[in-house]
């Protein structure tokens, strides 16, 4: 049983509701990552589950827009320090693109969601709260603020200043929603009257002009949208922290039960500076720009693998996740487990055997037609649908080889002999290459496997070990000792060059 199932069976086992809500949240204060994904995945999963039994349930997200920028992050320019404490969805787009700086960060990931066929709905907080959705749950927390500042007291054990509310003002002089003092409310207007640091006095409405406090409003959150299932990271799961102040504030003041909540492990990001060296393991942070986007890695990677990535991977225990040589690996998994990459013959063509086929085409879309032609896989160059899927196929190939791809998985098809390092062969091995090219006849066509047991052969033949023959091959078409498998590489590729460079480098 996959552990979503497991989950989805306990929480129909444990919770009296009959329809089901699914939440997820993530503020959009910079490049939303693949360790973000992670919370989507699982909600995901859990919903889908759930749908499988037959149970009613809605898949939501809501993006906190309405968070206030915390500081002006690396990626920020100078004249952005002017914007810290204002809410994300007040602040312009560094890049001039988007409505909001809010919107640049979001739309990307709502369009990698589509890619990924993750069906959710989707909440803005500002939105939520310039409707007036938020409204009701503010006044319940303002009129009970005493008993708001004891519960977060003794389930935090930080002491709650004086002058603390759970209602933040947002400033109609200085933009900032972090530096407003209330002074007062009038629970009849819905208004908070306040004092802020830039000297500015005014009147907050309920309804537009300010946010609930972080804890707050999270258990606000579930009473308004009906919250019953929410994974969220350890952090927030720990003794004390934010979940366990939800709850109690979930129960006591909104008389709302808390979500069955799912906590899981981060996903970590793994990479080596360069080959050779130990890989460091780092947290993934948008602040501090140690993460992968995830449209940027759905240029490099299939939908299905990325969501395979994740999805493998039970919510209690952490992911590093490695987009080198450790991501081939499961992608190789998941050919071999799951199913094929692309439909048509696309799909039959093994991801790994793709990244020989497009370093042997070097970028040239017919030759990459002819290189898979030449391995064995029948491409209808009529058919526009299979022509597509190679050409996707190959994009994320091409990108994966120039940003994650380690040295050892890239070579160059050499198209001149490499005479110097040709020389440095040993006799056994010329008259092993010269054996390669007596044994290959005019208009012959080998697999990979025949390939591969030829090669055999020949080391048999001429007395030496098959690892020396090898090498050989590699050196007399990459120019280095070793590269993809040989068998595949042999099959890509013309015979007649075959026979030509083996015989030049013989001689």
């Amino acid at each position: 049983m996959h552990w979503s199932s497991a989950i989805a069976k306990d929480i129909v086992e444990r919770r009296k509701e009959k329809k089901h809500v699914v939440a997820t949240g993530i503020t959009p204060s910079g490049d939303i990552h693949v360790g973000n994904l992670r919370e989507i995945i699982i909600a995901d999963a859990v919903h889908s589950a759930l749908l499988s039994m037959d149970v009613e349930a809605r898949f939501i997200y809501v993006a906190d827009t309405f968070d206030p920028l915390r500081r002006r992050y690396s990626f920020l320019p100078e004249e952005y320090e002017a914007h810290v404490g204002k809410p994300l969805s007040e602040i312009p787009d560094p890049d001039g693109c988007h409505s909001s700086y809010a919107d640049h960060f979001l739309q990307p990931f709502l369009d990698s969601l589509a890619d990924l066929g993750v069906k959710i709905e989707i909440f803005k907080a500002d939105e939520m709260y310039k409707s007036g959705m938020y409204v009701d749950v503010i006044k319940k927390a303002i009129s009970r603020r005493e008993e708001l500042s004891r519960i977060i007291e003794e389930v935090s054990g930080r002491k709650v200043t004086a002058e603390w509310t759970p209602f933040n003002p947002l400033c109609d002089a200085c933009g900032r929603i972090t530096s407003a003092i209330v002074k007062g409310y009038d629970m009849d207007k819905q208004e908070a009257y306040y004092e802020c640091e830039c000297g500015n006095k005014g009147v907050a409405s309920f309804k537009d002009g300010g946010k609930l406090a972080w804890r707050v409003d999270w258990a606000a959150r579930w009473k308004i949208l009906g919250v019953t299932i929410e994974p969220f990271g350890k952090d927030h799961a720990s003794p004390g922290g934010s979940y366990d102040t939800g709850k109690r504030i979930s129960a006591e003041i909104y008389n709302y039960e808390a979500p069955y909540p799912i906590p899981f492990e981060h996903i970590l990001l793994k990479r080596k500076k360069r080959e050779g060296t130990k890989a460091k393991v780092t947290a993934m942070s948008s602040s501090l720009g140690t993460n992968i986007p995830v449209h940027e890695m759905l240029e490099t990677i299939p939908p299905e693998i990325l969501k395979h990535v994740i999805s493998r991977v039970r919510p209690d225990k952490h992911i590093e996740f490695d987009p080198g040589l450790p991501l081939l690996h499961l992608i190789d998994e998941y050919e071999r487990e799951i199913g094929e990459i692309g439909s048509g013959v696309t799909g039959k063509i093994p991801f790994r055997h793709f990244i020989t086929l497009g370093q042997i085409a070097r970028g040239d879309f017919s030759e990459l037609l002819e290189v898979i032609k030449r391995s064995g896989y029948e491409v209808r160059e009529e058919n526009e649908e299979e022509i597509k899927e190679v050409s996707k196929k190959a994009r994320y190939v091409e990108n994966w080889l120039r940003k994650y791809a380690p040295p050892s998985l890239k070579f160059e098809l050499q198209l001149a002999l490499p005479a110097e390092e040709i020389k440095r062969l040993s006799d056994a091995q010329k008259e092993a290459l010269m054996l390669m090219a007596q044994e290959i006849k005019e208009g012959m066509s080998l697999s990979a496997a025949d390939w591969h047991d030829k090669i055999y052969e020949v080391a048999s033949a001429t007395n030496i070990d098959a690892k020396d023959v090898f090498k050989a091959i590699y050196i007399a078409l990459l120019k280095q000792p070793s590269g993809p498998r040989a068998g595949w590489l042999l099959a890509s590729l013309d015979t007649e060059f075959l026979k030509e460079r083996f015989g030049a480098a013989a001689e």
